[in-house]
């Protein structure tokens, strides 16, 4: 529709020297208004139908980029940085918006302008449109020039951005050692000399786009003087109409935005490519667990766990974490696993929850190979509380009852006194319905630990890990919670982990591990009675509670 304003021009321009009657007239200037509402309605149409589908586009790729992230293993989040995943979610993503949105409707708005726009101008006057349009190739060499090397400065400001977002989030999350540690200071320099380096590096790509689309407006202006020049003469020669003189240099004139948004077109294309780039990464990423087929059935229940001659080696590291590992624990029993710290004691912990596959070996639950076990399956079975758990900035409920979609308040209330949290939860403002803000920030490492021992029992495991998780409690409330547990869960299979050896006592069979392997076990009687390196922990740290309660 804007193509045909210089058209209904040169047709009034034309008419004039007839003089018309003013119903003529009036037919032209309706026509203009009615041009007017059509492209109103267009605009609102791009808004709708070409910016909308951009934020689609954004929305599924989000979900799906989300949805991949869930899947890839441990393995590949050790060489990844939060707040680079962050900015590749919300940074990059925005550019592919960008690109999909206000990027192809210029795209395609430019393209179709410019070769109507010489088409029209060629049937005005096909030798002005010749001459006039001759320095107009020069702009394709300059594009293709530039294309490259704007690509690369693109993506280098995008890393650097996700830098930034690193950093931010770094900082952020580690506050409270900032402030012990007086490091503000020191971090406002550091954040400074980011944004210097990111101000520089986007200098970059603006210096580049100070000589390309400066350039592209010269060729429009040697062009237009051309128009001028040899268009004027035209019409003084009467070779020309008024009419057409005028209409052939609107024509020309609509060039100068698609001109114009080829660059801005050419700015957001080499900036989406990169961002995109960087979003196809996490997505060709893949988990190196090897999962079954959907075929494979379900496991009913835990059964027995038996490791054979497992080995286990961590990425990029030459020795080995595991070695030859030979270890059988009947269903229901419970084990304690002690060593220095290294010994291996949390990687074996990590082969049963499946967060790694053996270098060597195989592990069998209920005589049938891990690898074979669906992962949700296999994990549904198990519950595990580490020394430093995770929780999420919602309610002490919330967090509770993470593992179950249905449980009743008296069930929460039940496993809350298992856990001994009851006097606790009393404290609280709100009670089980107290927000802990990010990461339990509100709560004490003895509290978020007992928290977390009560979300993994009231998924009522077949399998229940341990990993010095009584670590921030005293020696009573630990042995209290302990009976607790055992009380509750007779039937489940027990994996304790602890520097403590108060904490294993009472279980059925005792290992002691060193460099990855296992060095002894027994139960607690008989490893004292052996006089080895499990007696020698167990006397020094007799020794110790000793001293401290004749201090």
């Amino acid at each position: 529709m804007t193509l045909t304003v210089p058209w209904l021009i040169k047709e009034f321009i034309d008419i004039l020297p007839g003089k018309p009657s003013s119903q003529v007239l009036f037919k032209y200037v309706l026509l203009l208004f009615l041009v007017s509402l059509v492209l109103v309605a267009g605009r609102y149409g791009w808004r709708m139908y070409m910016f909308g589908p951009s934020r689609k586009i954004e929305f599924d790729i989000l979900n799906q980029l989300f949805k991949h992230l869930l899947t890839l293993d441990r393995t590949w989040y050790l060489n990844q940085n939060t707040g680079d995943l962050m900015s590749r979610a919300t940074n990059d993503l925005r550019a592919v918006r960008e690109f999909f949105g206000l990027g192809v409707l210029i795209l395609i708005d430019a393209v179709f302008v410019i070769f109507a726009a010489v088409g029209m101008m060629s049937w005005v006057n096909f030798d002005l449109a010749l001459r006039v349009l001759l320095p107009l190739p020069f702009v394709s060499f300059l594009f293709f020039y530039f294309v490259r090397e704007i690509g690369k400065r693109h993506k280098a400001v995008q890393e650097h951005l996700a830098r930034i977002t690193g950093q931010v989030q770094e900082n952020l999350a580690g506050i409270r050692v900032l402030h012990a540690f007086v490091q503000e200071e020191n971090e406002k320099i550091k954040f400074e000399q980011l944004n210097k380096e990111y101000i520089n590096k986007n200098l970059h790509v603006t210096r580049m786009f100070g000589i390309f689309t400066p350039t592209m407006i010269f060729v429009i202006g040697v062009a237009a003087m051309l128009s001028l020049w040899m268009g004027g003469k035209a019409v003084i020669s009467g070779s020309m109409t008024l009419g057409s003189f005028v209409a052939f240099n609107g024509y020309l004139m609509l060039l100068s935005w698609p001109m114009m948004g080829i660059g801005y077109v050419f700015n957001l294309t080499q900036k989406g490519l990169a961002a995109m780039g960087r979003i196809q990464d996490i997505f060709v990423s893949q988990s190196e667990l090897k999962l079954p087929s959907e075929e494979t059935t379900l496991v009913g229940e835990m059964g027995d766990v038996e490791f054979r001659e497992v080995s286990f080696s961590y990425p990029a590291e030459e020795s080995l974490g595991l070695k030859q590992i030979n270890l059988k624990i009947s269903q229901g029993q419970t084990v304690g696993v002690v060593g220095v710290i290294g010994s291996g004691k949390t990687t074996l912990t990590q082969m049963l929850l499946r967060f790694y596959d053996p270098t060597a070996g195989v592990l069998l639950i209920g005589n049938r190979p891990i690898k074979e076990i669906p992962l949700q399956d296999l994990r549904g079975l198990i519950g595990y509380v580490s020394q430093e758990p995770f929780l999420f900035s919602t309610s002490i409920r919330d967090n509770i009852v993470l593992g179950r979609s249905s449980v009743s308040e008296r069930e929460v209330e039940e496993i809350v006194r298992i856990a001994g949290l009851s006097k606790d939860v009393d404290r609280f403002p709100d009670r089980l319905d107290t927000l802990i803000g990010e990461r339990g920030v509100s709560l004490s490492g003895g509290q978020k630990q007992r928290i977390a021992l009560a979300r993994a029992l009231i998924t009522k495991p077949e399998l229940l890990i341990l990993d010095d998780a009584f670590s921030h409690l005293d020696s009573e409330t630990e042995e209290e919670i302990f009976e607790n547990v055992q009380g509750q869960l007779s039937k489940t299979t027990t994996l304790i982990i602890s520097h403590r050896l108060s904490a294993v006592r009472r279980a059925d069979r005792i290992i002691v591990m060193d460099a990855g392997q296992i060095i002894e076990q027994g139960n607690h009687a008989s490893l004292v009675k052996l006089e080895g390196v499990y007696a020698n922990l167990f006397q020094n740290q007799l020794l110790a509670r000793e001293m401290e309660i004749f201090l």
